[in-house]
C-alpha cells in the first residue's frame, strides 16, 4: 500500500506541475504519405482490453493489457514488437493493469500514462514496482493533454480534476487521427464520463470505437453514441463472461445507429489498418 500511496503521489506532483501550463493545442492530423499504414489491434485477452496501436513510423502505444498472463506479450511479439513508446492505462483494475506488468517486465517502456487513481489491490502494486523496475516515465494525465506519437498525436479528452468518486468514470480516453480515419479509446468510461465529455464539447466523433467498459449497459448512451456516430465499434469481453457482456442494451443502441460491431468473444483480435483514406477490419477468426 505504501508504494502505491508514493506512486499516486509522485504522479500526482507531475500533474501539479505539468497543469501549471496549458496544454498546447493539438496539430491538425498529419496527412498520410503512400504507403504508410497505422495498424489498431485489439487482442483477444479474454474478459479485459487491450490494444496495440502501431502508427507508420513504427511508434508503439499499448492502451491496456488485460489481466495477467492475458497472451498480450505473446502477440506483439508475434507482431513484431522490440519496444514500447507508451502505454496508457485507463483503469487500475486487474483486467486492464495486469497485462501490462507483463508488458513493461518483457519490453523497454519509455512513458507510462495513467489517471493517477491508485487502486489497493496486489495488481496494482505489481504494477507500481513495474513502472518503477523499468524506469519509464511516469505521467498523470487529464483531458486536454496530448501524447506524441512520432507525427502522429493522441488527444487526451477524459479524465478532468477533480476525479470522479469511481473507477470507471475516472478512465483515460483517448482519441487518435490518422487523416480521414479516427479512433476513440474509452476504457470503462461510463455514462457520467460521457456525460462530462458531452458538456466539455471535445471531439468525439471518430471512425471506430472500441466500446466502453466491455458493451456493459452502463456505457454507450444513445446521446454518447450520436455524437461519435461510429462506423466500426469493437467490444473486448470473454466468451461466456459472468458479467452477461456485452449487455443486449448496448448491442441495441450500435444497430440502431447503423454501427457494425464486432466483439473478441466471437471473433478474436480485430485489425483495423488504415491509410488515412479508407480503411479494412480483419479478424482472427
Amino acid at each position: 500500500m505504501f508504494r502505491s500511496v508514493v506512486f499516486a503521489l509522485a504522479l500526482a506532483l507531475v500533474t501539479l506541475l505539468v497543469g501549471a501550463c496549458s496544454p498546447a493545442a493539438p496539430a491538425p492530423a498529419p496527412t498520410p504519405t503512400a504507403g504508410a499504414e497505422l495498424a489498431v489491434h485489439f487482442v483477444d485477452v479474454g474478459q479485459g482490453d487491450a490494444i496495440l496501436v502501431r502508427t507508420p513510423e513504427g511508434k508503439v502505444m499499448v492502451i491496456d493489457g488485460g489481466p495477467r498472463q492475458s497472451g498480450l506479450v505473446a502477440y506483439m511479439r508475434k507482431v513484431g514488437v522490440q519496444q514500447v513508446d507508451v502505454i496508457v492505462g485507463t483503469n487500475p483494475d486487474a483486467d486492464h493493469f495486469g497485462g501490462l506488468v507483463d508488458v513493461l517486465n518483457a519490453f523497454p517502456v519509455k512513458e507510462v500514462w495513467i489517471s493517477g487513481q491508485p487502486n489497493t489491490t496486489l495488481t496494482f502494486e505489481r504494477f507500481v514496482d513495474a513502472v518503477a523496475k523499468s524506469g519509464a516515465k511516469g505521467v498523470t494525465t487529464r483531458r486536454g493533454d496530448i501524447i506524441k506519437l512520432g507525427s502522429l498525436e493522441a488527444r487526451v479528452l477524459h479524465p478532468v480534476d477533480p476525479l470522479f468518486s469511481d473507477r470507471n468514470n475516472n478512465s483515460v480516453v483517448v482519441r487518435l487521427e490518422f487523416g480521414k480515419v479516427s479512433f476513440l479509446f474509452t476504457g470503462d468510461a461510463e455514462r457520467r464520463a460521457e456525460e462530462s465529455m458531452l458538456n466539455a464539447g471535445v471531439p468525439l466523433r471518430s471512425t471506430v470505437l472500441k466500446v466502453g467498459h466491455h458493451g456493459s449497459r452502463t456505457s454507450s448512451s444513445p446521446p454518447f453514441i450520436a455524437v461519435v456516430r461510429p462506423e466500426v465499434a469493437v467490444y473486448q469481453a470473454a466468451s461466456g463472461n459472468s458479467y452477461g457482456h456485452p449487455h443486449r442494451e448496448t448491442l441495441q443502441t450500435l444497430a440502431a445507429a447503423g454501427v457494425q460491431v464486432y466483439g473478441t468473444d466471437t471473433r478474436g483480435a480485430v485489425v483495423v489498418r488504415t491509410d488515412g483514406q479508407t480503411y479494412q477490419v480483419t479478424t482472427e477468426r
